[in-house]
């Protein structure tokens, strides 16, 4: 019987299969969604086997040590390392799979070991790992892996509140709990599991290195077992031939990595960032000569460790420049950091009460322990200040119109996270030794000098420098129309002075979250923002557009109080799907005439209204949800409240015209088509590969379907919805959205994210008929259209 020919003919052209199904570093912004916790059943209780004599030797190729929570005999023939995130869908799946592992080999065979991997890009992510790794040291691995399991069945609801609660559960006092995350007493070990992770290859969650075999993704079952089994034999062939079994991880990880493919060279190191950014002193507390040469601008949170850790690397630098450096502090607490704004507004105090010099006392005390009320209570008593007004200060957020601005400020420069400096404008991101600030401060030392000798005054060299620089990322602009009496809505009034119009789908879990929010930005601004609400359904929601039907339906029986109330049902029984039967149950919980609904959906009445707000939003370059016309201020994806009100009050201000630069969009818009993206490029001064002749390169993505030539089993979509989000990618490629990044989202190739799609040079040949023959009508730089192969459908980028 023949075998089914691959889409490379060529066995050196074989696919990397490696799972796409993955969290990893994007541009998405999910946030904190709010959810009831889930009661699990009393669970086995986790294995951690008493420790064999002699200890395993925790081997050099993936480390493991006694200080990773652990399951399963330490003697194990396999190990599965881990490097997981509690806010990654992906990671969730995986760990429903590693309990049936579990199951299927036992402590004796099998031991999993957890590593942390938070992604910058989940919010909540960092105070969870920071949680599970406290429960740890206090509770050890039983505590550890009962707190893990609560977190991943609950992992819409990673709250301070429900972390705590959590560790409680798992056994651990809540006040050591407390305490010891408020310290971040265990946050080393986190970033070390990132070092960690990086150095064997780790890109994105959930990632195991089974034996050091590396799998990325959230996998089938099938395939993991299979790599188990083979160490299990691997590991067996090492007993006979007498390796001891405390050594058998330690050879296999080894071998194993020494046989992994070399990874790709690294790219040449990044220039250093020469921008120049404006960033106004603006009121801001200062320390050191104010006619400095040079200036330091800090954005730092009170309660952050490395921005304490790099306080004493700042006074080293006043003390080495004296009169030559200028302090100067922005606030920018972080969300996860829930005593970093009071402690501002404690340092902010103050000054108000005492001046710059008692800002700067406050901030020594304040970088040094704890910060709950009591602790502030007895700072104001030692800087000497009216200990009730400064509690009142606090409690009213006196001073958060201050703290606002240097955020928004932060956001504007692009400083995420803290410590940020800018020296003379020149930016430099975290806790540095000392060697980088002291390099940049001597070059802008050389700079000003050559300014003064020009005939700039010392006292304005700051003024000129920052004359020309370069100002923040404006908002991004967005020319919505304005909706009619015909889109539902809340809150204030039709004509109110800020309407935000929501594009939205009852499926995406990020617009379930965002609502909350919403509700927080109505009742912050009463009688002047209205919220309205336009269809999204993405098309791989299945469920949402007959839901989209279903909500304009209620809109009409029973006004937006139906709407919203429909909506907020579909939100809140979101997870368990939204089928005909479940959009019936739901309209008769409102109230709604069941038999006129189902009249609806069966006609298709309402088809045309959903169809209408999406060709909107395609028009107005939108392709994701949840997204927001604020006005005419755009904003994208479930964001803080902070980001909406920023955005609301700019909204009610004077009137800002939007430039053709800032509208939503306009980046793509302008690209042409055809054009490779610019990030595929090599860089000017690179050596472009030797030209052979015969050979065609391409990238491409392929969006898989039930039935089609190797589809993993969890790809159950049909061939019209797979070509329906092939279509869909084209669209946005031609757009411009850069090829790597459509084919990180939409790819069903296991381990094209990584590689950008890109399938190198291959001779004429080697790829299936149909890839081949689109490959060959389009130029160099140039996509082609939708094209279907026994595969799939694929986009294709040729490259060569």
């Amino acid at each position: 019987m023949r075998a089914p020919a691959p889409l490379f003919r060529s066995s050196s052209l074989l696919f990397l299969w490696i799972s796409l199904a993955a969290c990893a570093p994007s541009a998405a912004t999910p946030m904190v969604e709010p959810a009831r916790t889930v009661e699990l059943p009393p669970p086995p209780a986790p294995v951690a086997v008493a420790v064999a004599e002699p200890e395993p030797d925790p081997g050099t190729a993936v480390p493991v040590t006694r200080a990773d929570p652990w399951w399963g005999d330490p003697l194990a023939p396999v190990t599965v390392v881990v490097w997981g995130d509690y806010e990654c869908p992906f990671t969730s799946r995986y760990v429903a799979t590693l309990e049936l592992l579990k199951q299927a080999y036992g402590p004796e065979r099998l031991r999993v070991v957890w590593k942390h991997n938070p992604l910058p890009f989940h919010r909540n992510a960092r105070p969870a790992h920071l949680a599970a790794e406290t429960v740890f040291r206090l509770g050890g691995a039983e505590a550890f892996w009962k707190f893990h399991a609560l977190a991943f069945a609950n992992q819409r609801a990673l709250t301070p509140e429900s972390l705590e609660a959590w560790a409680a559960e798992a056994g651990v006092d809540r006040a050591a709990f407390r305490a010891s995350v408020e310290r971040q007493q265990h946050e080393p070990k986190v970033e070390q599991d990132l070092a960690a992770g990086k150095a064997v290859g780790v890109r994105g969650t959930p990632t195991s290195l089974i034996n050091g075999v590396s799998i990325s993704g959230a996998q089938p079952i099938d395939k993991i077992r299979s790599v188990i089994d083979e160490q299990l034999v691997a590991a067996d062939e090492l007993r006979r031939s007498g390796v001891p079994r405390e050594r058998v991880y330690a050879a296999l990880s080894a071998q194993n990595r020494e046989r992994a493919p070399a990874p790709a060279p690294p790219s040449a190191p990044a220039e250093d960032d020469r921008t120049v950014w404006k960033v106004p002193v603006d009121g801001s507390p200062t320390r050191g000569n104010p006619a400095a040469p040079v200036t330091l601008v800090m954005f730092s949170d009170l309660e952050c460790p490395f921005c304490r850790k790099v306080a004493p690397t700042i006074e080293g630098l006043e003390k080495k420049y004296g009169q030559q450096l200028r302090l100067v502090f922005k606030h920018n607490p972080l969300p996860f950091h829930r005593r970093a704004e009071p402690a501002a507004a404690l340092a902010l105090e103050a000054r108000a009460q005492k001046g710059d010099a008692a800002f700067w006392k406050a901030y020594e005390l304040l970088r040094q322990g704890s910060l709950e009320d009591a602790d502030l209570e007895a700072h104001a008593r030692t800087l000497g200040l009216d200990v009730a007004r400064a509690q009142k200060a606090i409690g009213a957020r006196r001073h958060a119109a201050r703290i606002e601005r240097d955020k928004n400020l932060a956001d504007d420069l692009e400083a995420k996270g803290t410590p940020h400096f800018f020296i003379n404008g020149r930016r430099l991101a975290g806790a540095q030794p000392a060697e980088k600030f002291e390099a940049l401060i001597d070059e802008q030392l050389a700079h000003a000098a050559k300014l003064v000798a020009a005939g700039t005054p010392p006292a304005k060299v700051y003024d000129a420098l920052q004359k020309d620089a370069k100002a923040g990322t404006p908002p991004e602009r967005i020319l919505a129309p304005a909706p009619t009496r015909a889109n539902p809505g809340k809150g204030a009034k039709p004509g109110a002075s800020v309407t935000i119009q929501m594009f939205a789908d009852f499926q995406c879990p990020f617009c379930k979250r965002v609502q909350p929010t919403l509700d927080e930005i109505i009742a912050a601004y009463p009688g002047k923002v209205r919220v309205v609400f336009r269809h999204l359904p993405l098309p791989f929601h299945r469920q949402a557009p007959l839901a989209a039907e279903a909500s304009v339906e209620a809109f009409r029986q029973k006004g937006e109080a139906g709407f919203w109330a429909m909506a907020q049902r579909l939100w809140e029984h979101q997870s368990e799907g939204l089928d005909r039967e479940a959009l019936e149950r739901h309209a008769a919980a409102i109230g709604l005439d069941v038999a006129k609904l189902g009249a609806a959906l069966d006609s298709g009445a309402h088809r045309a209204a959903v169809e209408a707000d999406s060709k909107l939003a395609a028009s107005l370059h939108i392709t994701g949800t949840p997204s927001f016309a604020i006005n005419d201020y755009f904003l994208g994806g479930a964001q803080s409240a902070s980001r909406f009100k920023r955005l609301v009050d700019r909204a009610l201000g004077p009137r800002e015209p939007p430039t053709k630069e800032s509208l939503h969009g306009a980046k793509r818009a302008a690209a042409p088509p055809a054009a490779a993206p610019p990030a595929a490029a090599p860089p000017a001064a690179a050596p472009q590969p030797p030209v052979t002749p015969g050979l065609m390169g391409a990238k491409h993505l392929l969006l898989m379907y039930a039935g089609s030539r190797r589809a993993p089993p969890h790809v159950a979509r049909s061939r019209d919805e797979a070509r329906a989000l092939a279509e869909q990618a084209l669209k946005r490629a031609q757009q411009g959205a850069r090829f790597e990044d459509l084919v990180a989202q939409y790819s069903d190739e296991p381990g094209a994210a990584g590689r950008g799609g890109d399938l190198g040079r291959f001779p004429k040949g080697a790829m299936v008929r149909e890839f081949e023959q689109a490959l060959e009508t389009v130029a160099v730089g140039a996509l082609s259209g939708v094209v279907e192969t026994p595969f799939g459908f694929h986009v294709i980028l040729r490259t060569h």
